[in-house]
């Protein structure tokens, strides 16, 4: 489940962080609970492998003992130990690790703690040896494992810990070499680990819910912090008006692709394009008609170029660039030339131009091979040129660098 798909009110851990779980039942809303539980059960899952056979290694290790607990029915007890406990226990472990639903997992290891904890009366009940009155207090264990060890969830634990509460209370009646204070001080020594292990349980629950909460508002500080850092880089990358990048973008870029096409000994082109009489325009129209005719320009402009390297800016005021890395000169003549084409295309009315009756924009061309010496405002310069001769060739054209044009002083942003 994604974070961005839980609703704001129910949802967000960090509006539950300041609230006492014991206002809410111990538990988050719905979909946090269901996170929260999902992650745990991945938990379990990465460590049941292991814990299962500490389960049952522990199990074997009393073997050893009932020799003298139960000596006249040690045999029986070795029997029930490793022909039914013990196998149950493995293929509990195997079975729980390949399940995918957290429920059934859950009913399967309490299964199994109850399966252990038979066993030990059901061991008891085969001897008449005196020590056979104490063998099933080996109960207690098998309470503490699954309720702590395991952690198996609140509910499961308290269920499993009843019935083998229960199911313990009612063999003590069975052994009457023991005084009825005895019987009470086991019992009340059972009920006893019962409480202490769901307790801890039950904390162990509430600091997995404050650890989760934690790292779920870390989370969410780093995406915020994350997202606040895209933002500002957004903004001071992108042109607000034209949406998109602006002038210190497109010299950020520049530089980084003219040092790469240096290394790799490939061209780089830039195209600059100039709004054909726009001061016209917008004495004619008004500003805001002019914004949106430079938005629609950029948007025009921006799809032309496909490839991820290239890069569309607004170069200031009523001007465009294009970079265009490791194209030719012929090559970016011919995107300028589809660039003119798709602001012709626009058909935006421009009663007020000299050389037709709509928007048109004359573009300059420039590709360089970039040298030791060479600098990129050079190749600034150099479309800036080019751009110059279009405008005095009659406008709404592209016009390309050639080695012998001059190139005029340049400008001082460069």
């Amino acid at each position: 489940m994604s974070r961005d798909s839980l609703t704001q009110d129910e949802s967000a851990p960090q509006s539950e962080a300041d609230r006492s779980f014991w206002h809410y039942r111990y538990k988050f809303p719905r979909k946090v609970e269901a996170a929260f539980q999902a992650e745990m059960d991945r938990m379990r899952e990465r460590r049941i492998y292991k814990t299962g056979l500490t389960a049952v290694l522990l199990y074997s290790a009393f073997a050893l003992t009932d020799p003298a607990m139960v000596p006249d029915a040690y045999q029986q007890a070795w029997a029930i130990r490793f022909l039914v406990v013990v196998p149950f226990l493995l293929l509990t472990t195997w079975f729980v690790y390949t399940l995918r639903r957290p429920f059934a997992r859950e009913m399967l290891l309490s299964a199994a703690l109850i399966v252990s904890g038979i066993s030990m009366p059901w061991i008891a009940g085969l001897s008449r040896h005196p020590n056979a009155a104490h063998f099933q207090t080996g109960i207690t264990l098998i309470l503490l494992f699954g309720n702590i060890v395991l952690n198996l969830r609140f509910r499961s634990a308290l269920i499993t810990s009843l019935l083998m509460a229960l199911m313990y209370g009612l063999t003590l009646t069975r052994f009457g070499a023991l005084t009825p204070e005895v019987r009470f001080n086991n019992l009340l020594f059972c009920l006893a680990a019962v409480a202490i292990s769901l307790i801890a349980n039950f904390r162990m629950d509430q600091d997995q819910r404050r650890a989760y909460l934690a790292r779920m508002r870390e989370i969410e500080r780093n995406d915020e912090l994350s997202h606040a850092v895209e933002l500002l880089a957004k903004i001071s990358a992108e042109d607000g008006m034209t949406q998109i990048a602006n002038r210190r973008e497109f010299d950020r870029r520049l530089h980084l692709e003219w040092s790469r096409a240096r290394r790799e000994s490939k061209p780089v082109a830039i195209v600059i394009a100039d709004v054909d009489f726009f001061k016209n325009y917008n004495d004619h129209y008004g500003h805001p008609a002019g914004d949106d005719c430079l938005k629609r320009i950029a948007a025009a402009l921006r799809s032309v170029p496909k490839r991820p390297t290239d890069l569309v800016a607004r170069f200031g005021g009523e001007e465009f660039a294009a970079l265009l890395p490791g194209v030719a000169a012929e090559d970016a003549a011919a995107i300028a030339e589809r660039m003119r084409q798709a602001i012709v295309d626009l058909q935006i009315p421009h009663a007020a131009s000299r050389i037709g009756p709509g928007v048109t924009v004359s573009f300059g061309v420039a590709a360089m091979l970039p040298v030791a010496h060479e600098q990129p405002a050079e190749l600034i310069a150099a479309a800036d040129a080019a751009l110059y001769r279009a405008k005095e060739q009659g406008r709404n054209r592209v016009s390309v660098y050639e080695e012998d044009q001059t190139v005029p002083m340049v400008r001082a942003d460069y």
